[in-house]
Order: structure tokens, then C-alpha cells, then sequence
């Protein structure tokens, strides 16, 4: 027999299990994330949204039944359990839970794929994401999205309250955006059709409407890279302004930066300690870099460079450890660019561009800068680059009819997550993260 529950299935929270609820009667419901047998002693720690609070059954002080329930129950399934909060300063949590009743709403399978302790096994990369669906329930991998929580609530809150308009973009299109064999192609009611690898077009055309634009937005690129800050599906904080230039694009985006930290810092204090994660609040402005003069001092560094092509991963990562807080990259060259980026007045061969750079060897974080509002030039762009006009057409046509000066810039929302968790790969940032050899769950 499985004790009844009522209609109502948890009154509490693990987190109201504490020393100064001494004597509450509470009704928790979560997984039973650890369970540790003594013979006529057993402790169980629970896990909901709040966090962990432990159940401790004396044999001779429990109902039988409640008793033989707890000797079956398995790691990972999900209860719930009335009883009575008892201060204990032995106890690591201060308290502990003293059950009257518990209700087994779904029995786990009795070995559990993966040890979400860590206590006996230490699980590698590649079982993390084998058992994707089983792993994201590790306190540590919530820490990780409950930041990235807290990171978008931010980002649209602070974009919102300077008075910008959040847009949603198609994510099927007809012509890449950025050019080059990096595209997921796919057939659209029998016409070659590619997912979006980015939403550029399509804010600039927001301009027009609505002067100042954002989103979180998701994009694709078939890239086959395997370094820690790529992934083939991704989310980018997207913004675009009329009437702007590259330097209101890097102030917009200094105080993104701090906004959000400063957020993080106030609301996520208990998700950076579990990640055993350090911040501080950058300061502005952010520190600025020429393209030549990055390659300066990446030659600086020991690492051999090539002044034509743009930072490999090691010439980034390189450049990225020698800084402590973020910093920009500006004045790419034109060759380096795409079609829609504007180039100084008096030298054609560079960009009014710029990448936004964590630091610790995080490496890039953004792209941006001013665009082409101008047809003809864009036109010329378009053919220089070697592609054909016939597929910018809708691009094209509207830049003749009234396109104001405008900047902008995309900022990987996963690469963010990653710095500011501090992880290893940019696919941790993900709870379902697509890669070249991973594509399920």
C-alpha cells in the first residue's frame, strides 16, 4: 500500500525545511536525489526547484508502512512527503524532515544511468550529453540555466527600458545573410530554401518602423568547428539603430554588460556559488584595439600571425587571457567583412566594425558596427563579394526608399553564458545543444 495524497500535492518547499521552521508541518514534493541506507536508519534528500532538504526515518519511530516505502524507493523517483520540520545543527542543512506519510507519484527505474551526485562517479562530457535528458537534472547544470534566466530577463528589460522594440524574425529564408557554404539547407514546398544564420536583413528592415530594434533570436551555421565556443545552433542578442554609428553600438553594448553582471550579481548569487563562479562588474568605457594593433599583440604573445586573415582560435584565446575585463576589437579589414558593414570615408579597405571580447580566453562575444545605407554601394558590396544580385533583390529594393544611417551589432547569448559561468564548452550552455556529432536528444 502507497499512502494516499491529498488533493493538494506539496504545500512547502525544501527550502522551508529550516532551523527556524522547527515544528511546521509541511507537505514537500520533489526527486529523491540521494538515498543513504544505515539499517534502521535511512536519510533521503529531496530536490525541487528551491533546493535540497533531507527526510530522516528512524524505524522504530516511523509508520511501518512510510518505513517499507522508503526501503523500496529509488534514486530519482518522485514523491511526496508530509511530516514535521526538526532543528538539528548536526545536520549540514540545519534541519531536518521527520515523515508522517509519502505518496510515490512515479517509481524510477532502479539503476540510474548517471550519478548526479558525483559521489561515486565523476560523469565525462560525453555521458553528460548520451543521457542530456537525465543530466540537465545536476544542481549544477540548473545553476547554469536558471543564470541564463536571469541573463535574458535582463537583457529584455534593460533594452525595454531604453525604449526598444523586441522583434521576431523568420528563421526560414531564401538568401543567407552571411554568405559562404555555412547553411542548413532545406527544400520549402519544392524551393531551396536555408535556415537563418542570422536576422540581419530583416532588422534592418525593422529600422523603418520602429527605429530602434532587439531580440533573442535563434540562429544556424553548418560550421564543422570543434572548439569550445561553437555550436550549430545558437541564440543571438540582436539590436540595430537608425541614426547611429559604431560608437553608440559599443556604449549600448558596455552597458548591456554592466546591467546584466550587475543582475547577476543581485539575483543569481546562489547559482555563481554553486559553480564556484567569481564576478565583478566591468567598468567603462571598455578598452579598444585596432585590428592591426591586436595582431601587434597577439605577435607579442609567441604566436605566430598572418595580418590578412582574420584571429584563429588560438590567436584569440591568446588575446583574450592577456585582458581581465571585456574589451573591443575595432576597424576590421573590408575583405574580412560582410556585404552590409560601412567602411571609413578615407580608406576603403577598413570597416567601421568591431567585435566585443570577453576576457580569461573566452574570446569573441559580438560582432557589429555601422552598415551600408547607402544603394549603390551596397549593390557594389553585393557584386564584389561574388554573389548574385537576383538573390538581394527584396534587400536591395529597400534601400531605395529611405534608409537612415544605422548601426548595429549580434551577441552570441550562449558565448555570454559561458564566460559568465565560467565553462569549459559553449555546449554546457545549452540544455539540448546541437554540434557537428551531436544532434539528439
Amino acid at each position: 500500500m502507497i499512502y494516499a495524497v491529498s488533493p493538494k500535492m506539496r504545500t512547502h518547499g525544501c527550502r522551508d525545511v529550516n532551523s527556524n521552521n522547527d515544528g511546521l508541518k509541511v507537505l514537500i514534493g520533489g526527486w529523491v536525489q540521494q538515498i543513504r541506507d544505515k539499517g534502521r536508519l535511512i536519510f533521503l534528500t529531496i530536490r525541487d526547484q528551491q533546493g535540497i532538504c533531507q527526510v530522516t526515518l528512524h524505524e522504530k519511530k516511523v509508520n511501518p508502512e512510510v518505513w517499507r516505502i522508503c526501503k523500496e524507493v529509488s534514486l530519482e523517483s518522485v514523491v511526496s512527503i508530509k511530516g514535521s520540520v526538526k532543528a538539528d545543527p548536526r545536520s549540514k542543512l540545519g534541519a531536518e524532515l521527520i515523515p508522517s506519510m509519502i505518496y510515490i507519484h512515479s517509481q524510477a527505474a532502479s539503476k540510474f544511468p548517471i550519478d548526479l551526485t558525483k559521489m561515486k562517479t565523476q560523469m565525462d562530457i560525453d555521458t553528460i550529453f548520451r543521457y542530456r535528458e537525465l543530466s540537465i537534472r545536476d544542481p549544477e547544470v540548473v545553476a547554469i540555466f536558471e543564470l541564463k534566466n536571469i541573463i535574458a530577463s535582463a537583457t529584455r528589460r534593460f533594452f525595454l527600458e531604453k525604449g526598444f522594440t523586441e522583434i521576431f524574425t523568420p528563421l526560414i529564408l531564401t538568401t543567407s545573410t552571411e554568405g559562404g557554404a555555412e547553411q542548413f539547407r532545406l527544400d520549402y514546398f519544392e524551393h531551396p530554401a536555408v535556415l537563418a544564420q542570422s536576422c540581419q536583413f530583416y532588422k534592418q528592415a525593422a529600422l523603418a518602423c520602429h527605429e530602434k530594434v532587439f531580440g533573442i533570436i535563434p540562429s544556424w551555421r553548418a560550421e564543422k568547428s570543434h572548439t569550445p565556443k561553437h555550436i550549430t545552433e545558437f541564440w543571438q542578442i540582436e539590436n540595430e539603430i537608425a541614426f547611429a554609428t559604431e560608437k553608440e553600438i559599443m556604449d549600448v553594448q558596455e552597458d548591456l554588460l554592466i546591467f546584466i553582471m550587475k543582475e547577476v550579481l543581485k539575483e543569481g548569487k546562489l547559482q555563481l556559488e554553486l559553480l564556484n563562479r567569481t564576478i565583478t562588474v566591468p567598468s567603462k568605457p571598455f578598452k579598444r584595439l585596432t585590428f592591426n594593433e591586436a595582431k601587434k599583440k597577439v605577435q607579442e604573445l609567441g604566436i605566430e600571425v598572418d595580418p590578412q586573415v582574420d584571429f584563429g582560435n588560438p590567436e584569440e584565446t591568446a588575446l583574450s587571457k592577456a585582458f581581465h575585463e571585456p574589451f573591443f576589437l575595432t576597424e576590421f579589414p573590408t575583405h574580412l567583412r560582410g556585404i552590409y558593414y560601412a567602411c571609413h570615408d578615407q580608406n576603403p579597405k577598413i570597416t567601421r566594425s568591431l567585435d566585443l571580447m570577453a576576457p580569461e580566453g573566452f574570446g569573441e562575444l559580438s560582432s557589429g558596427g555601422q552598415r551600408v545605407s547607402d544603394y549603390k554601394i551596397l549593390k557594389e558590396r553585393i557584386t564584389q563579394q561574388g554573389f548574385n544580385l537576383e538573390d538581394f533583390q527584396w534587400y536591395l529594393r529597400m534601400f531605395k526608399y529611405g534608409m537612415p544611417p544605422h548601426a548595429g551589432f549580434g551577441l552570441g547569448f550562449e558565448r555570454l553564458i559561458r564566460w559568465i559561468a565560467n565553462l569549459s564548452h559553449i555546449r554546457e550552455a545549452c540544455m539540448f545543444p546541437r554540434t557537428p556529432e551531436i544532434f539528439q536528444p
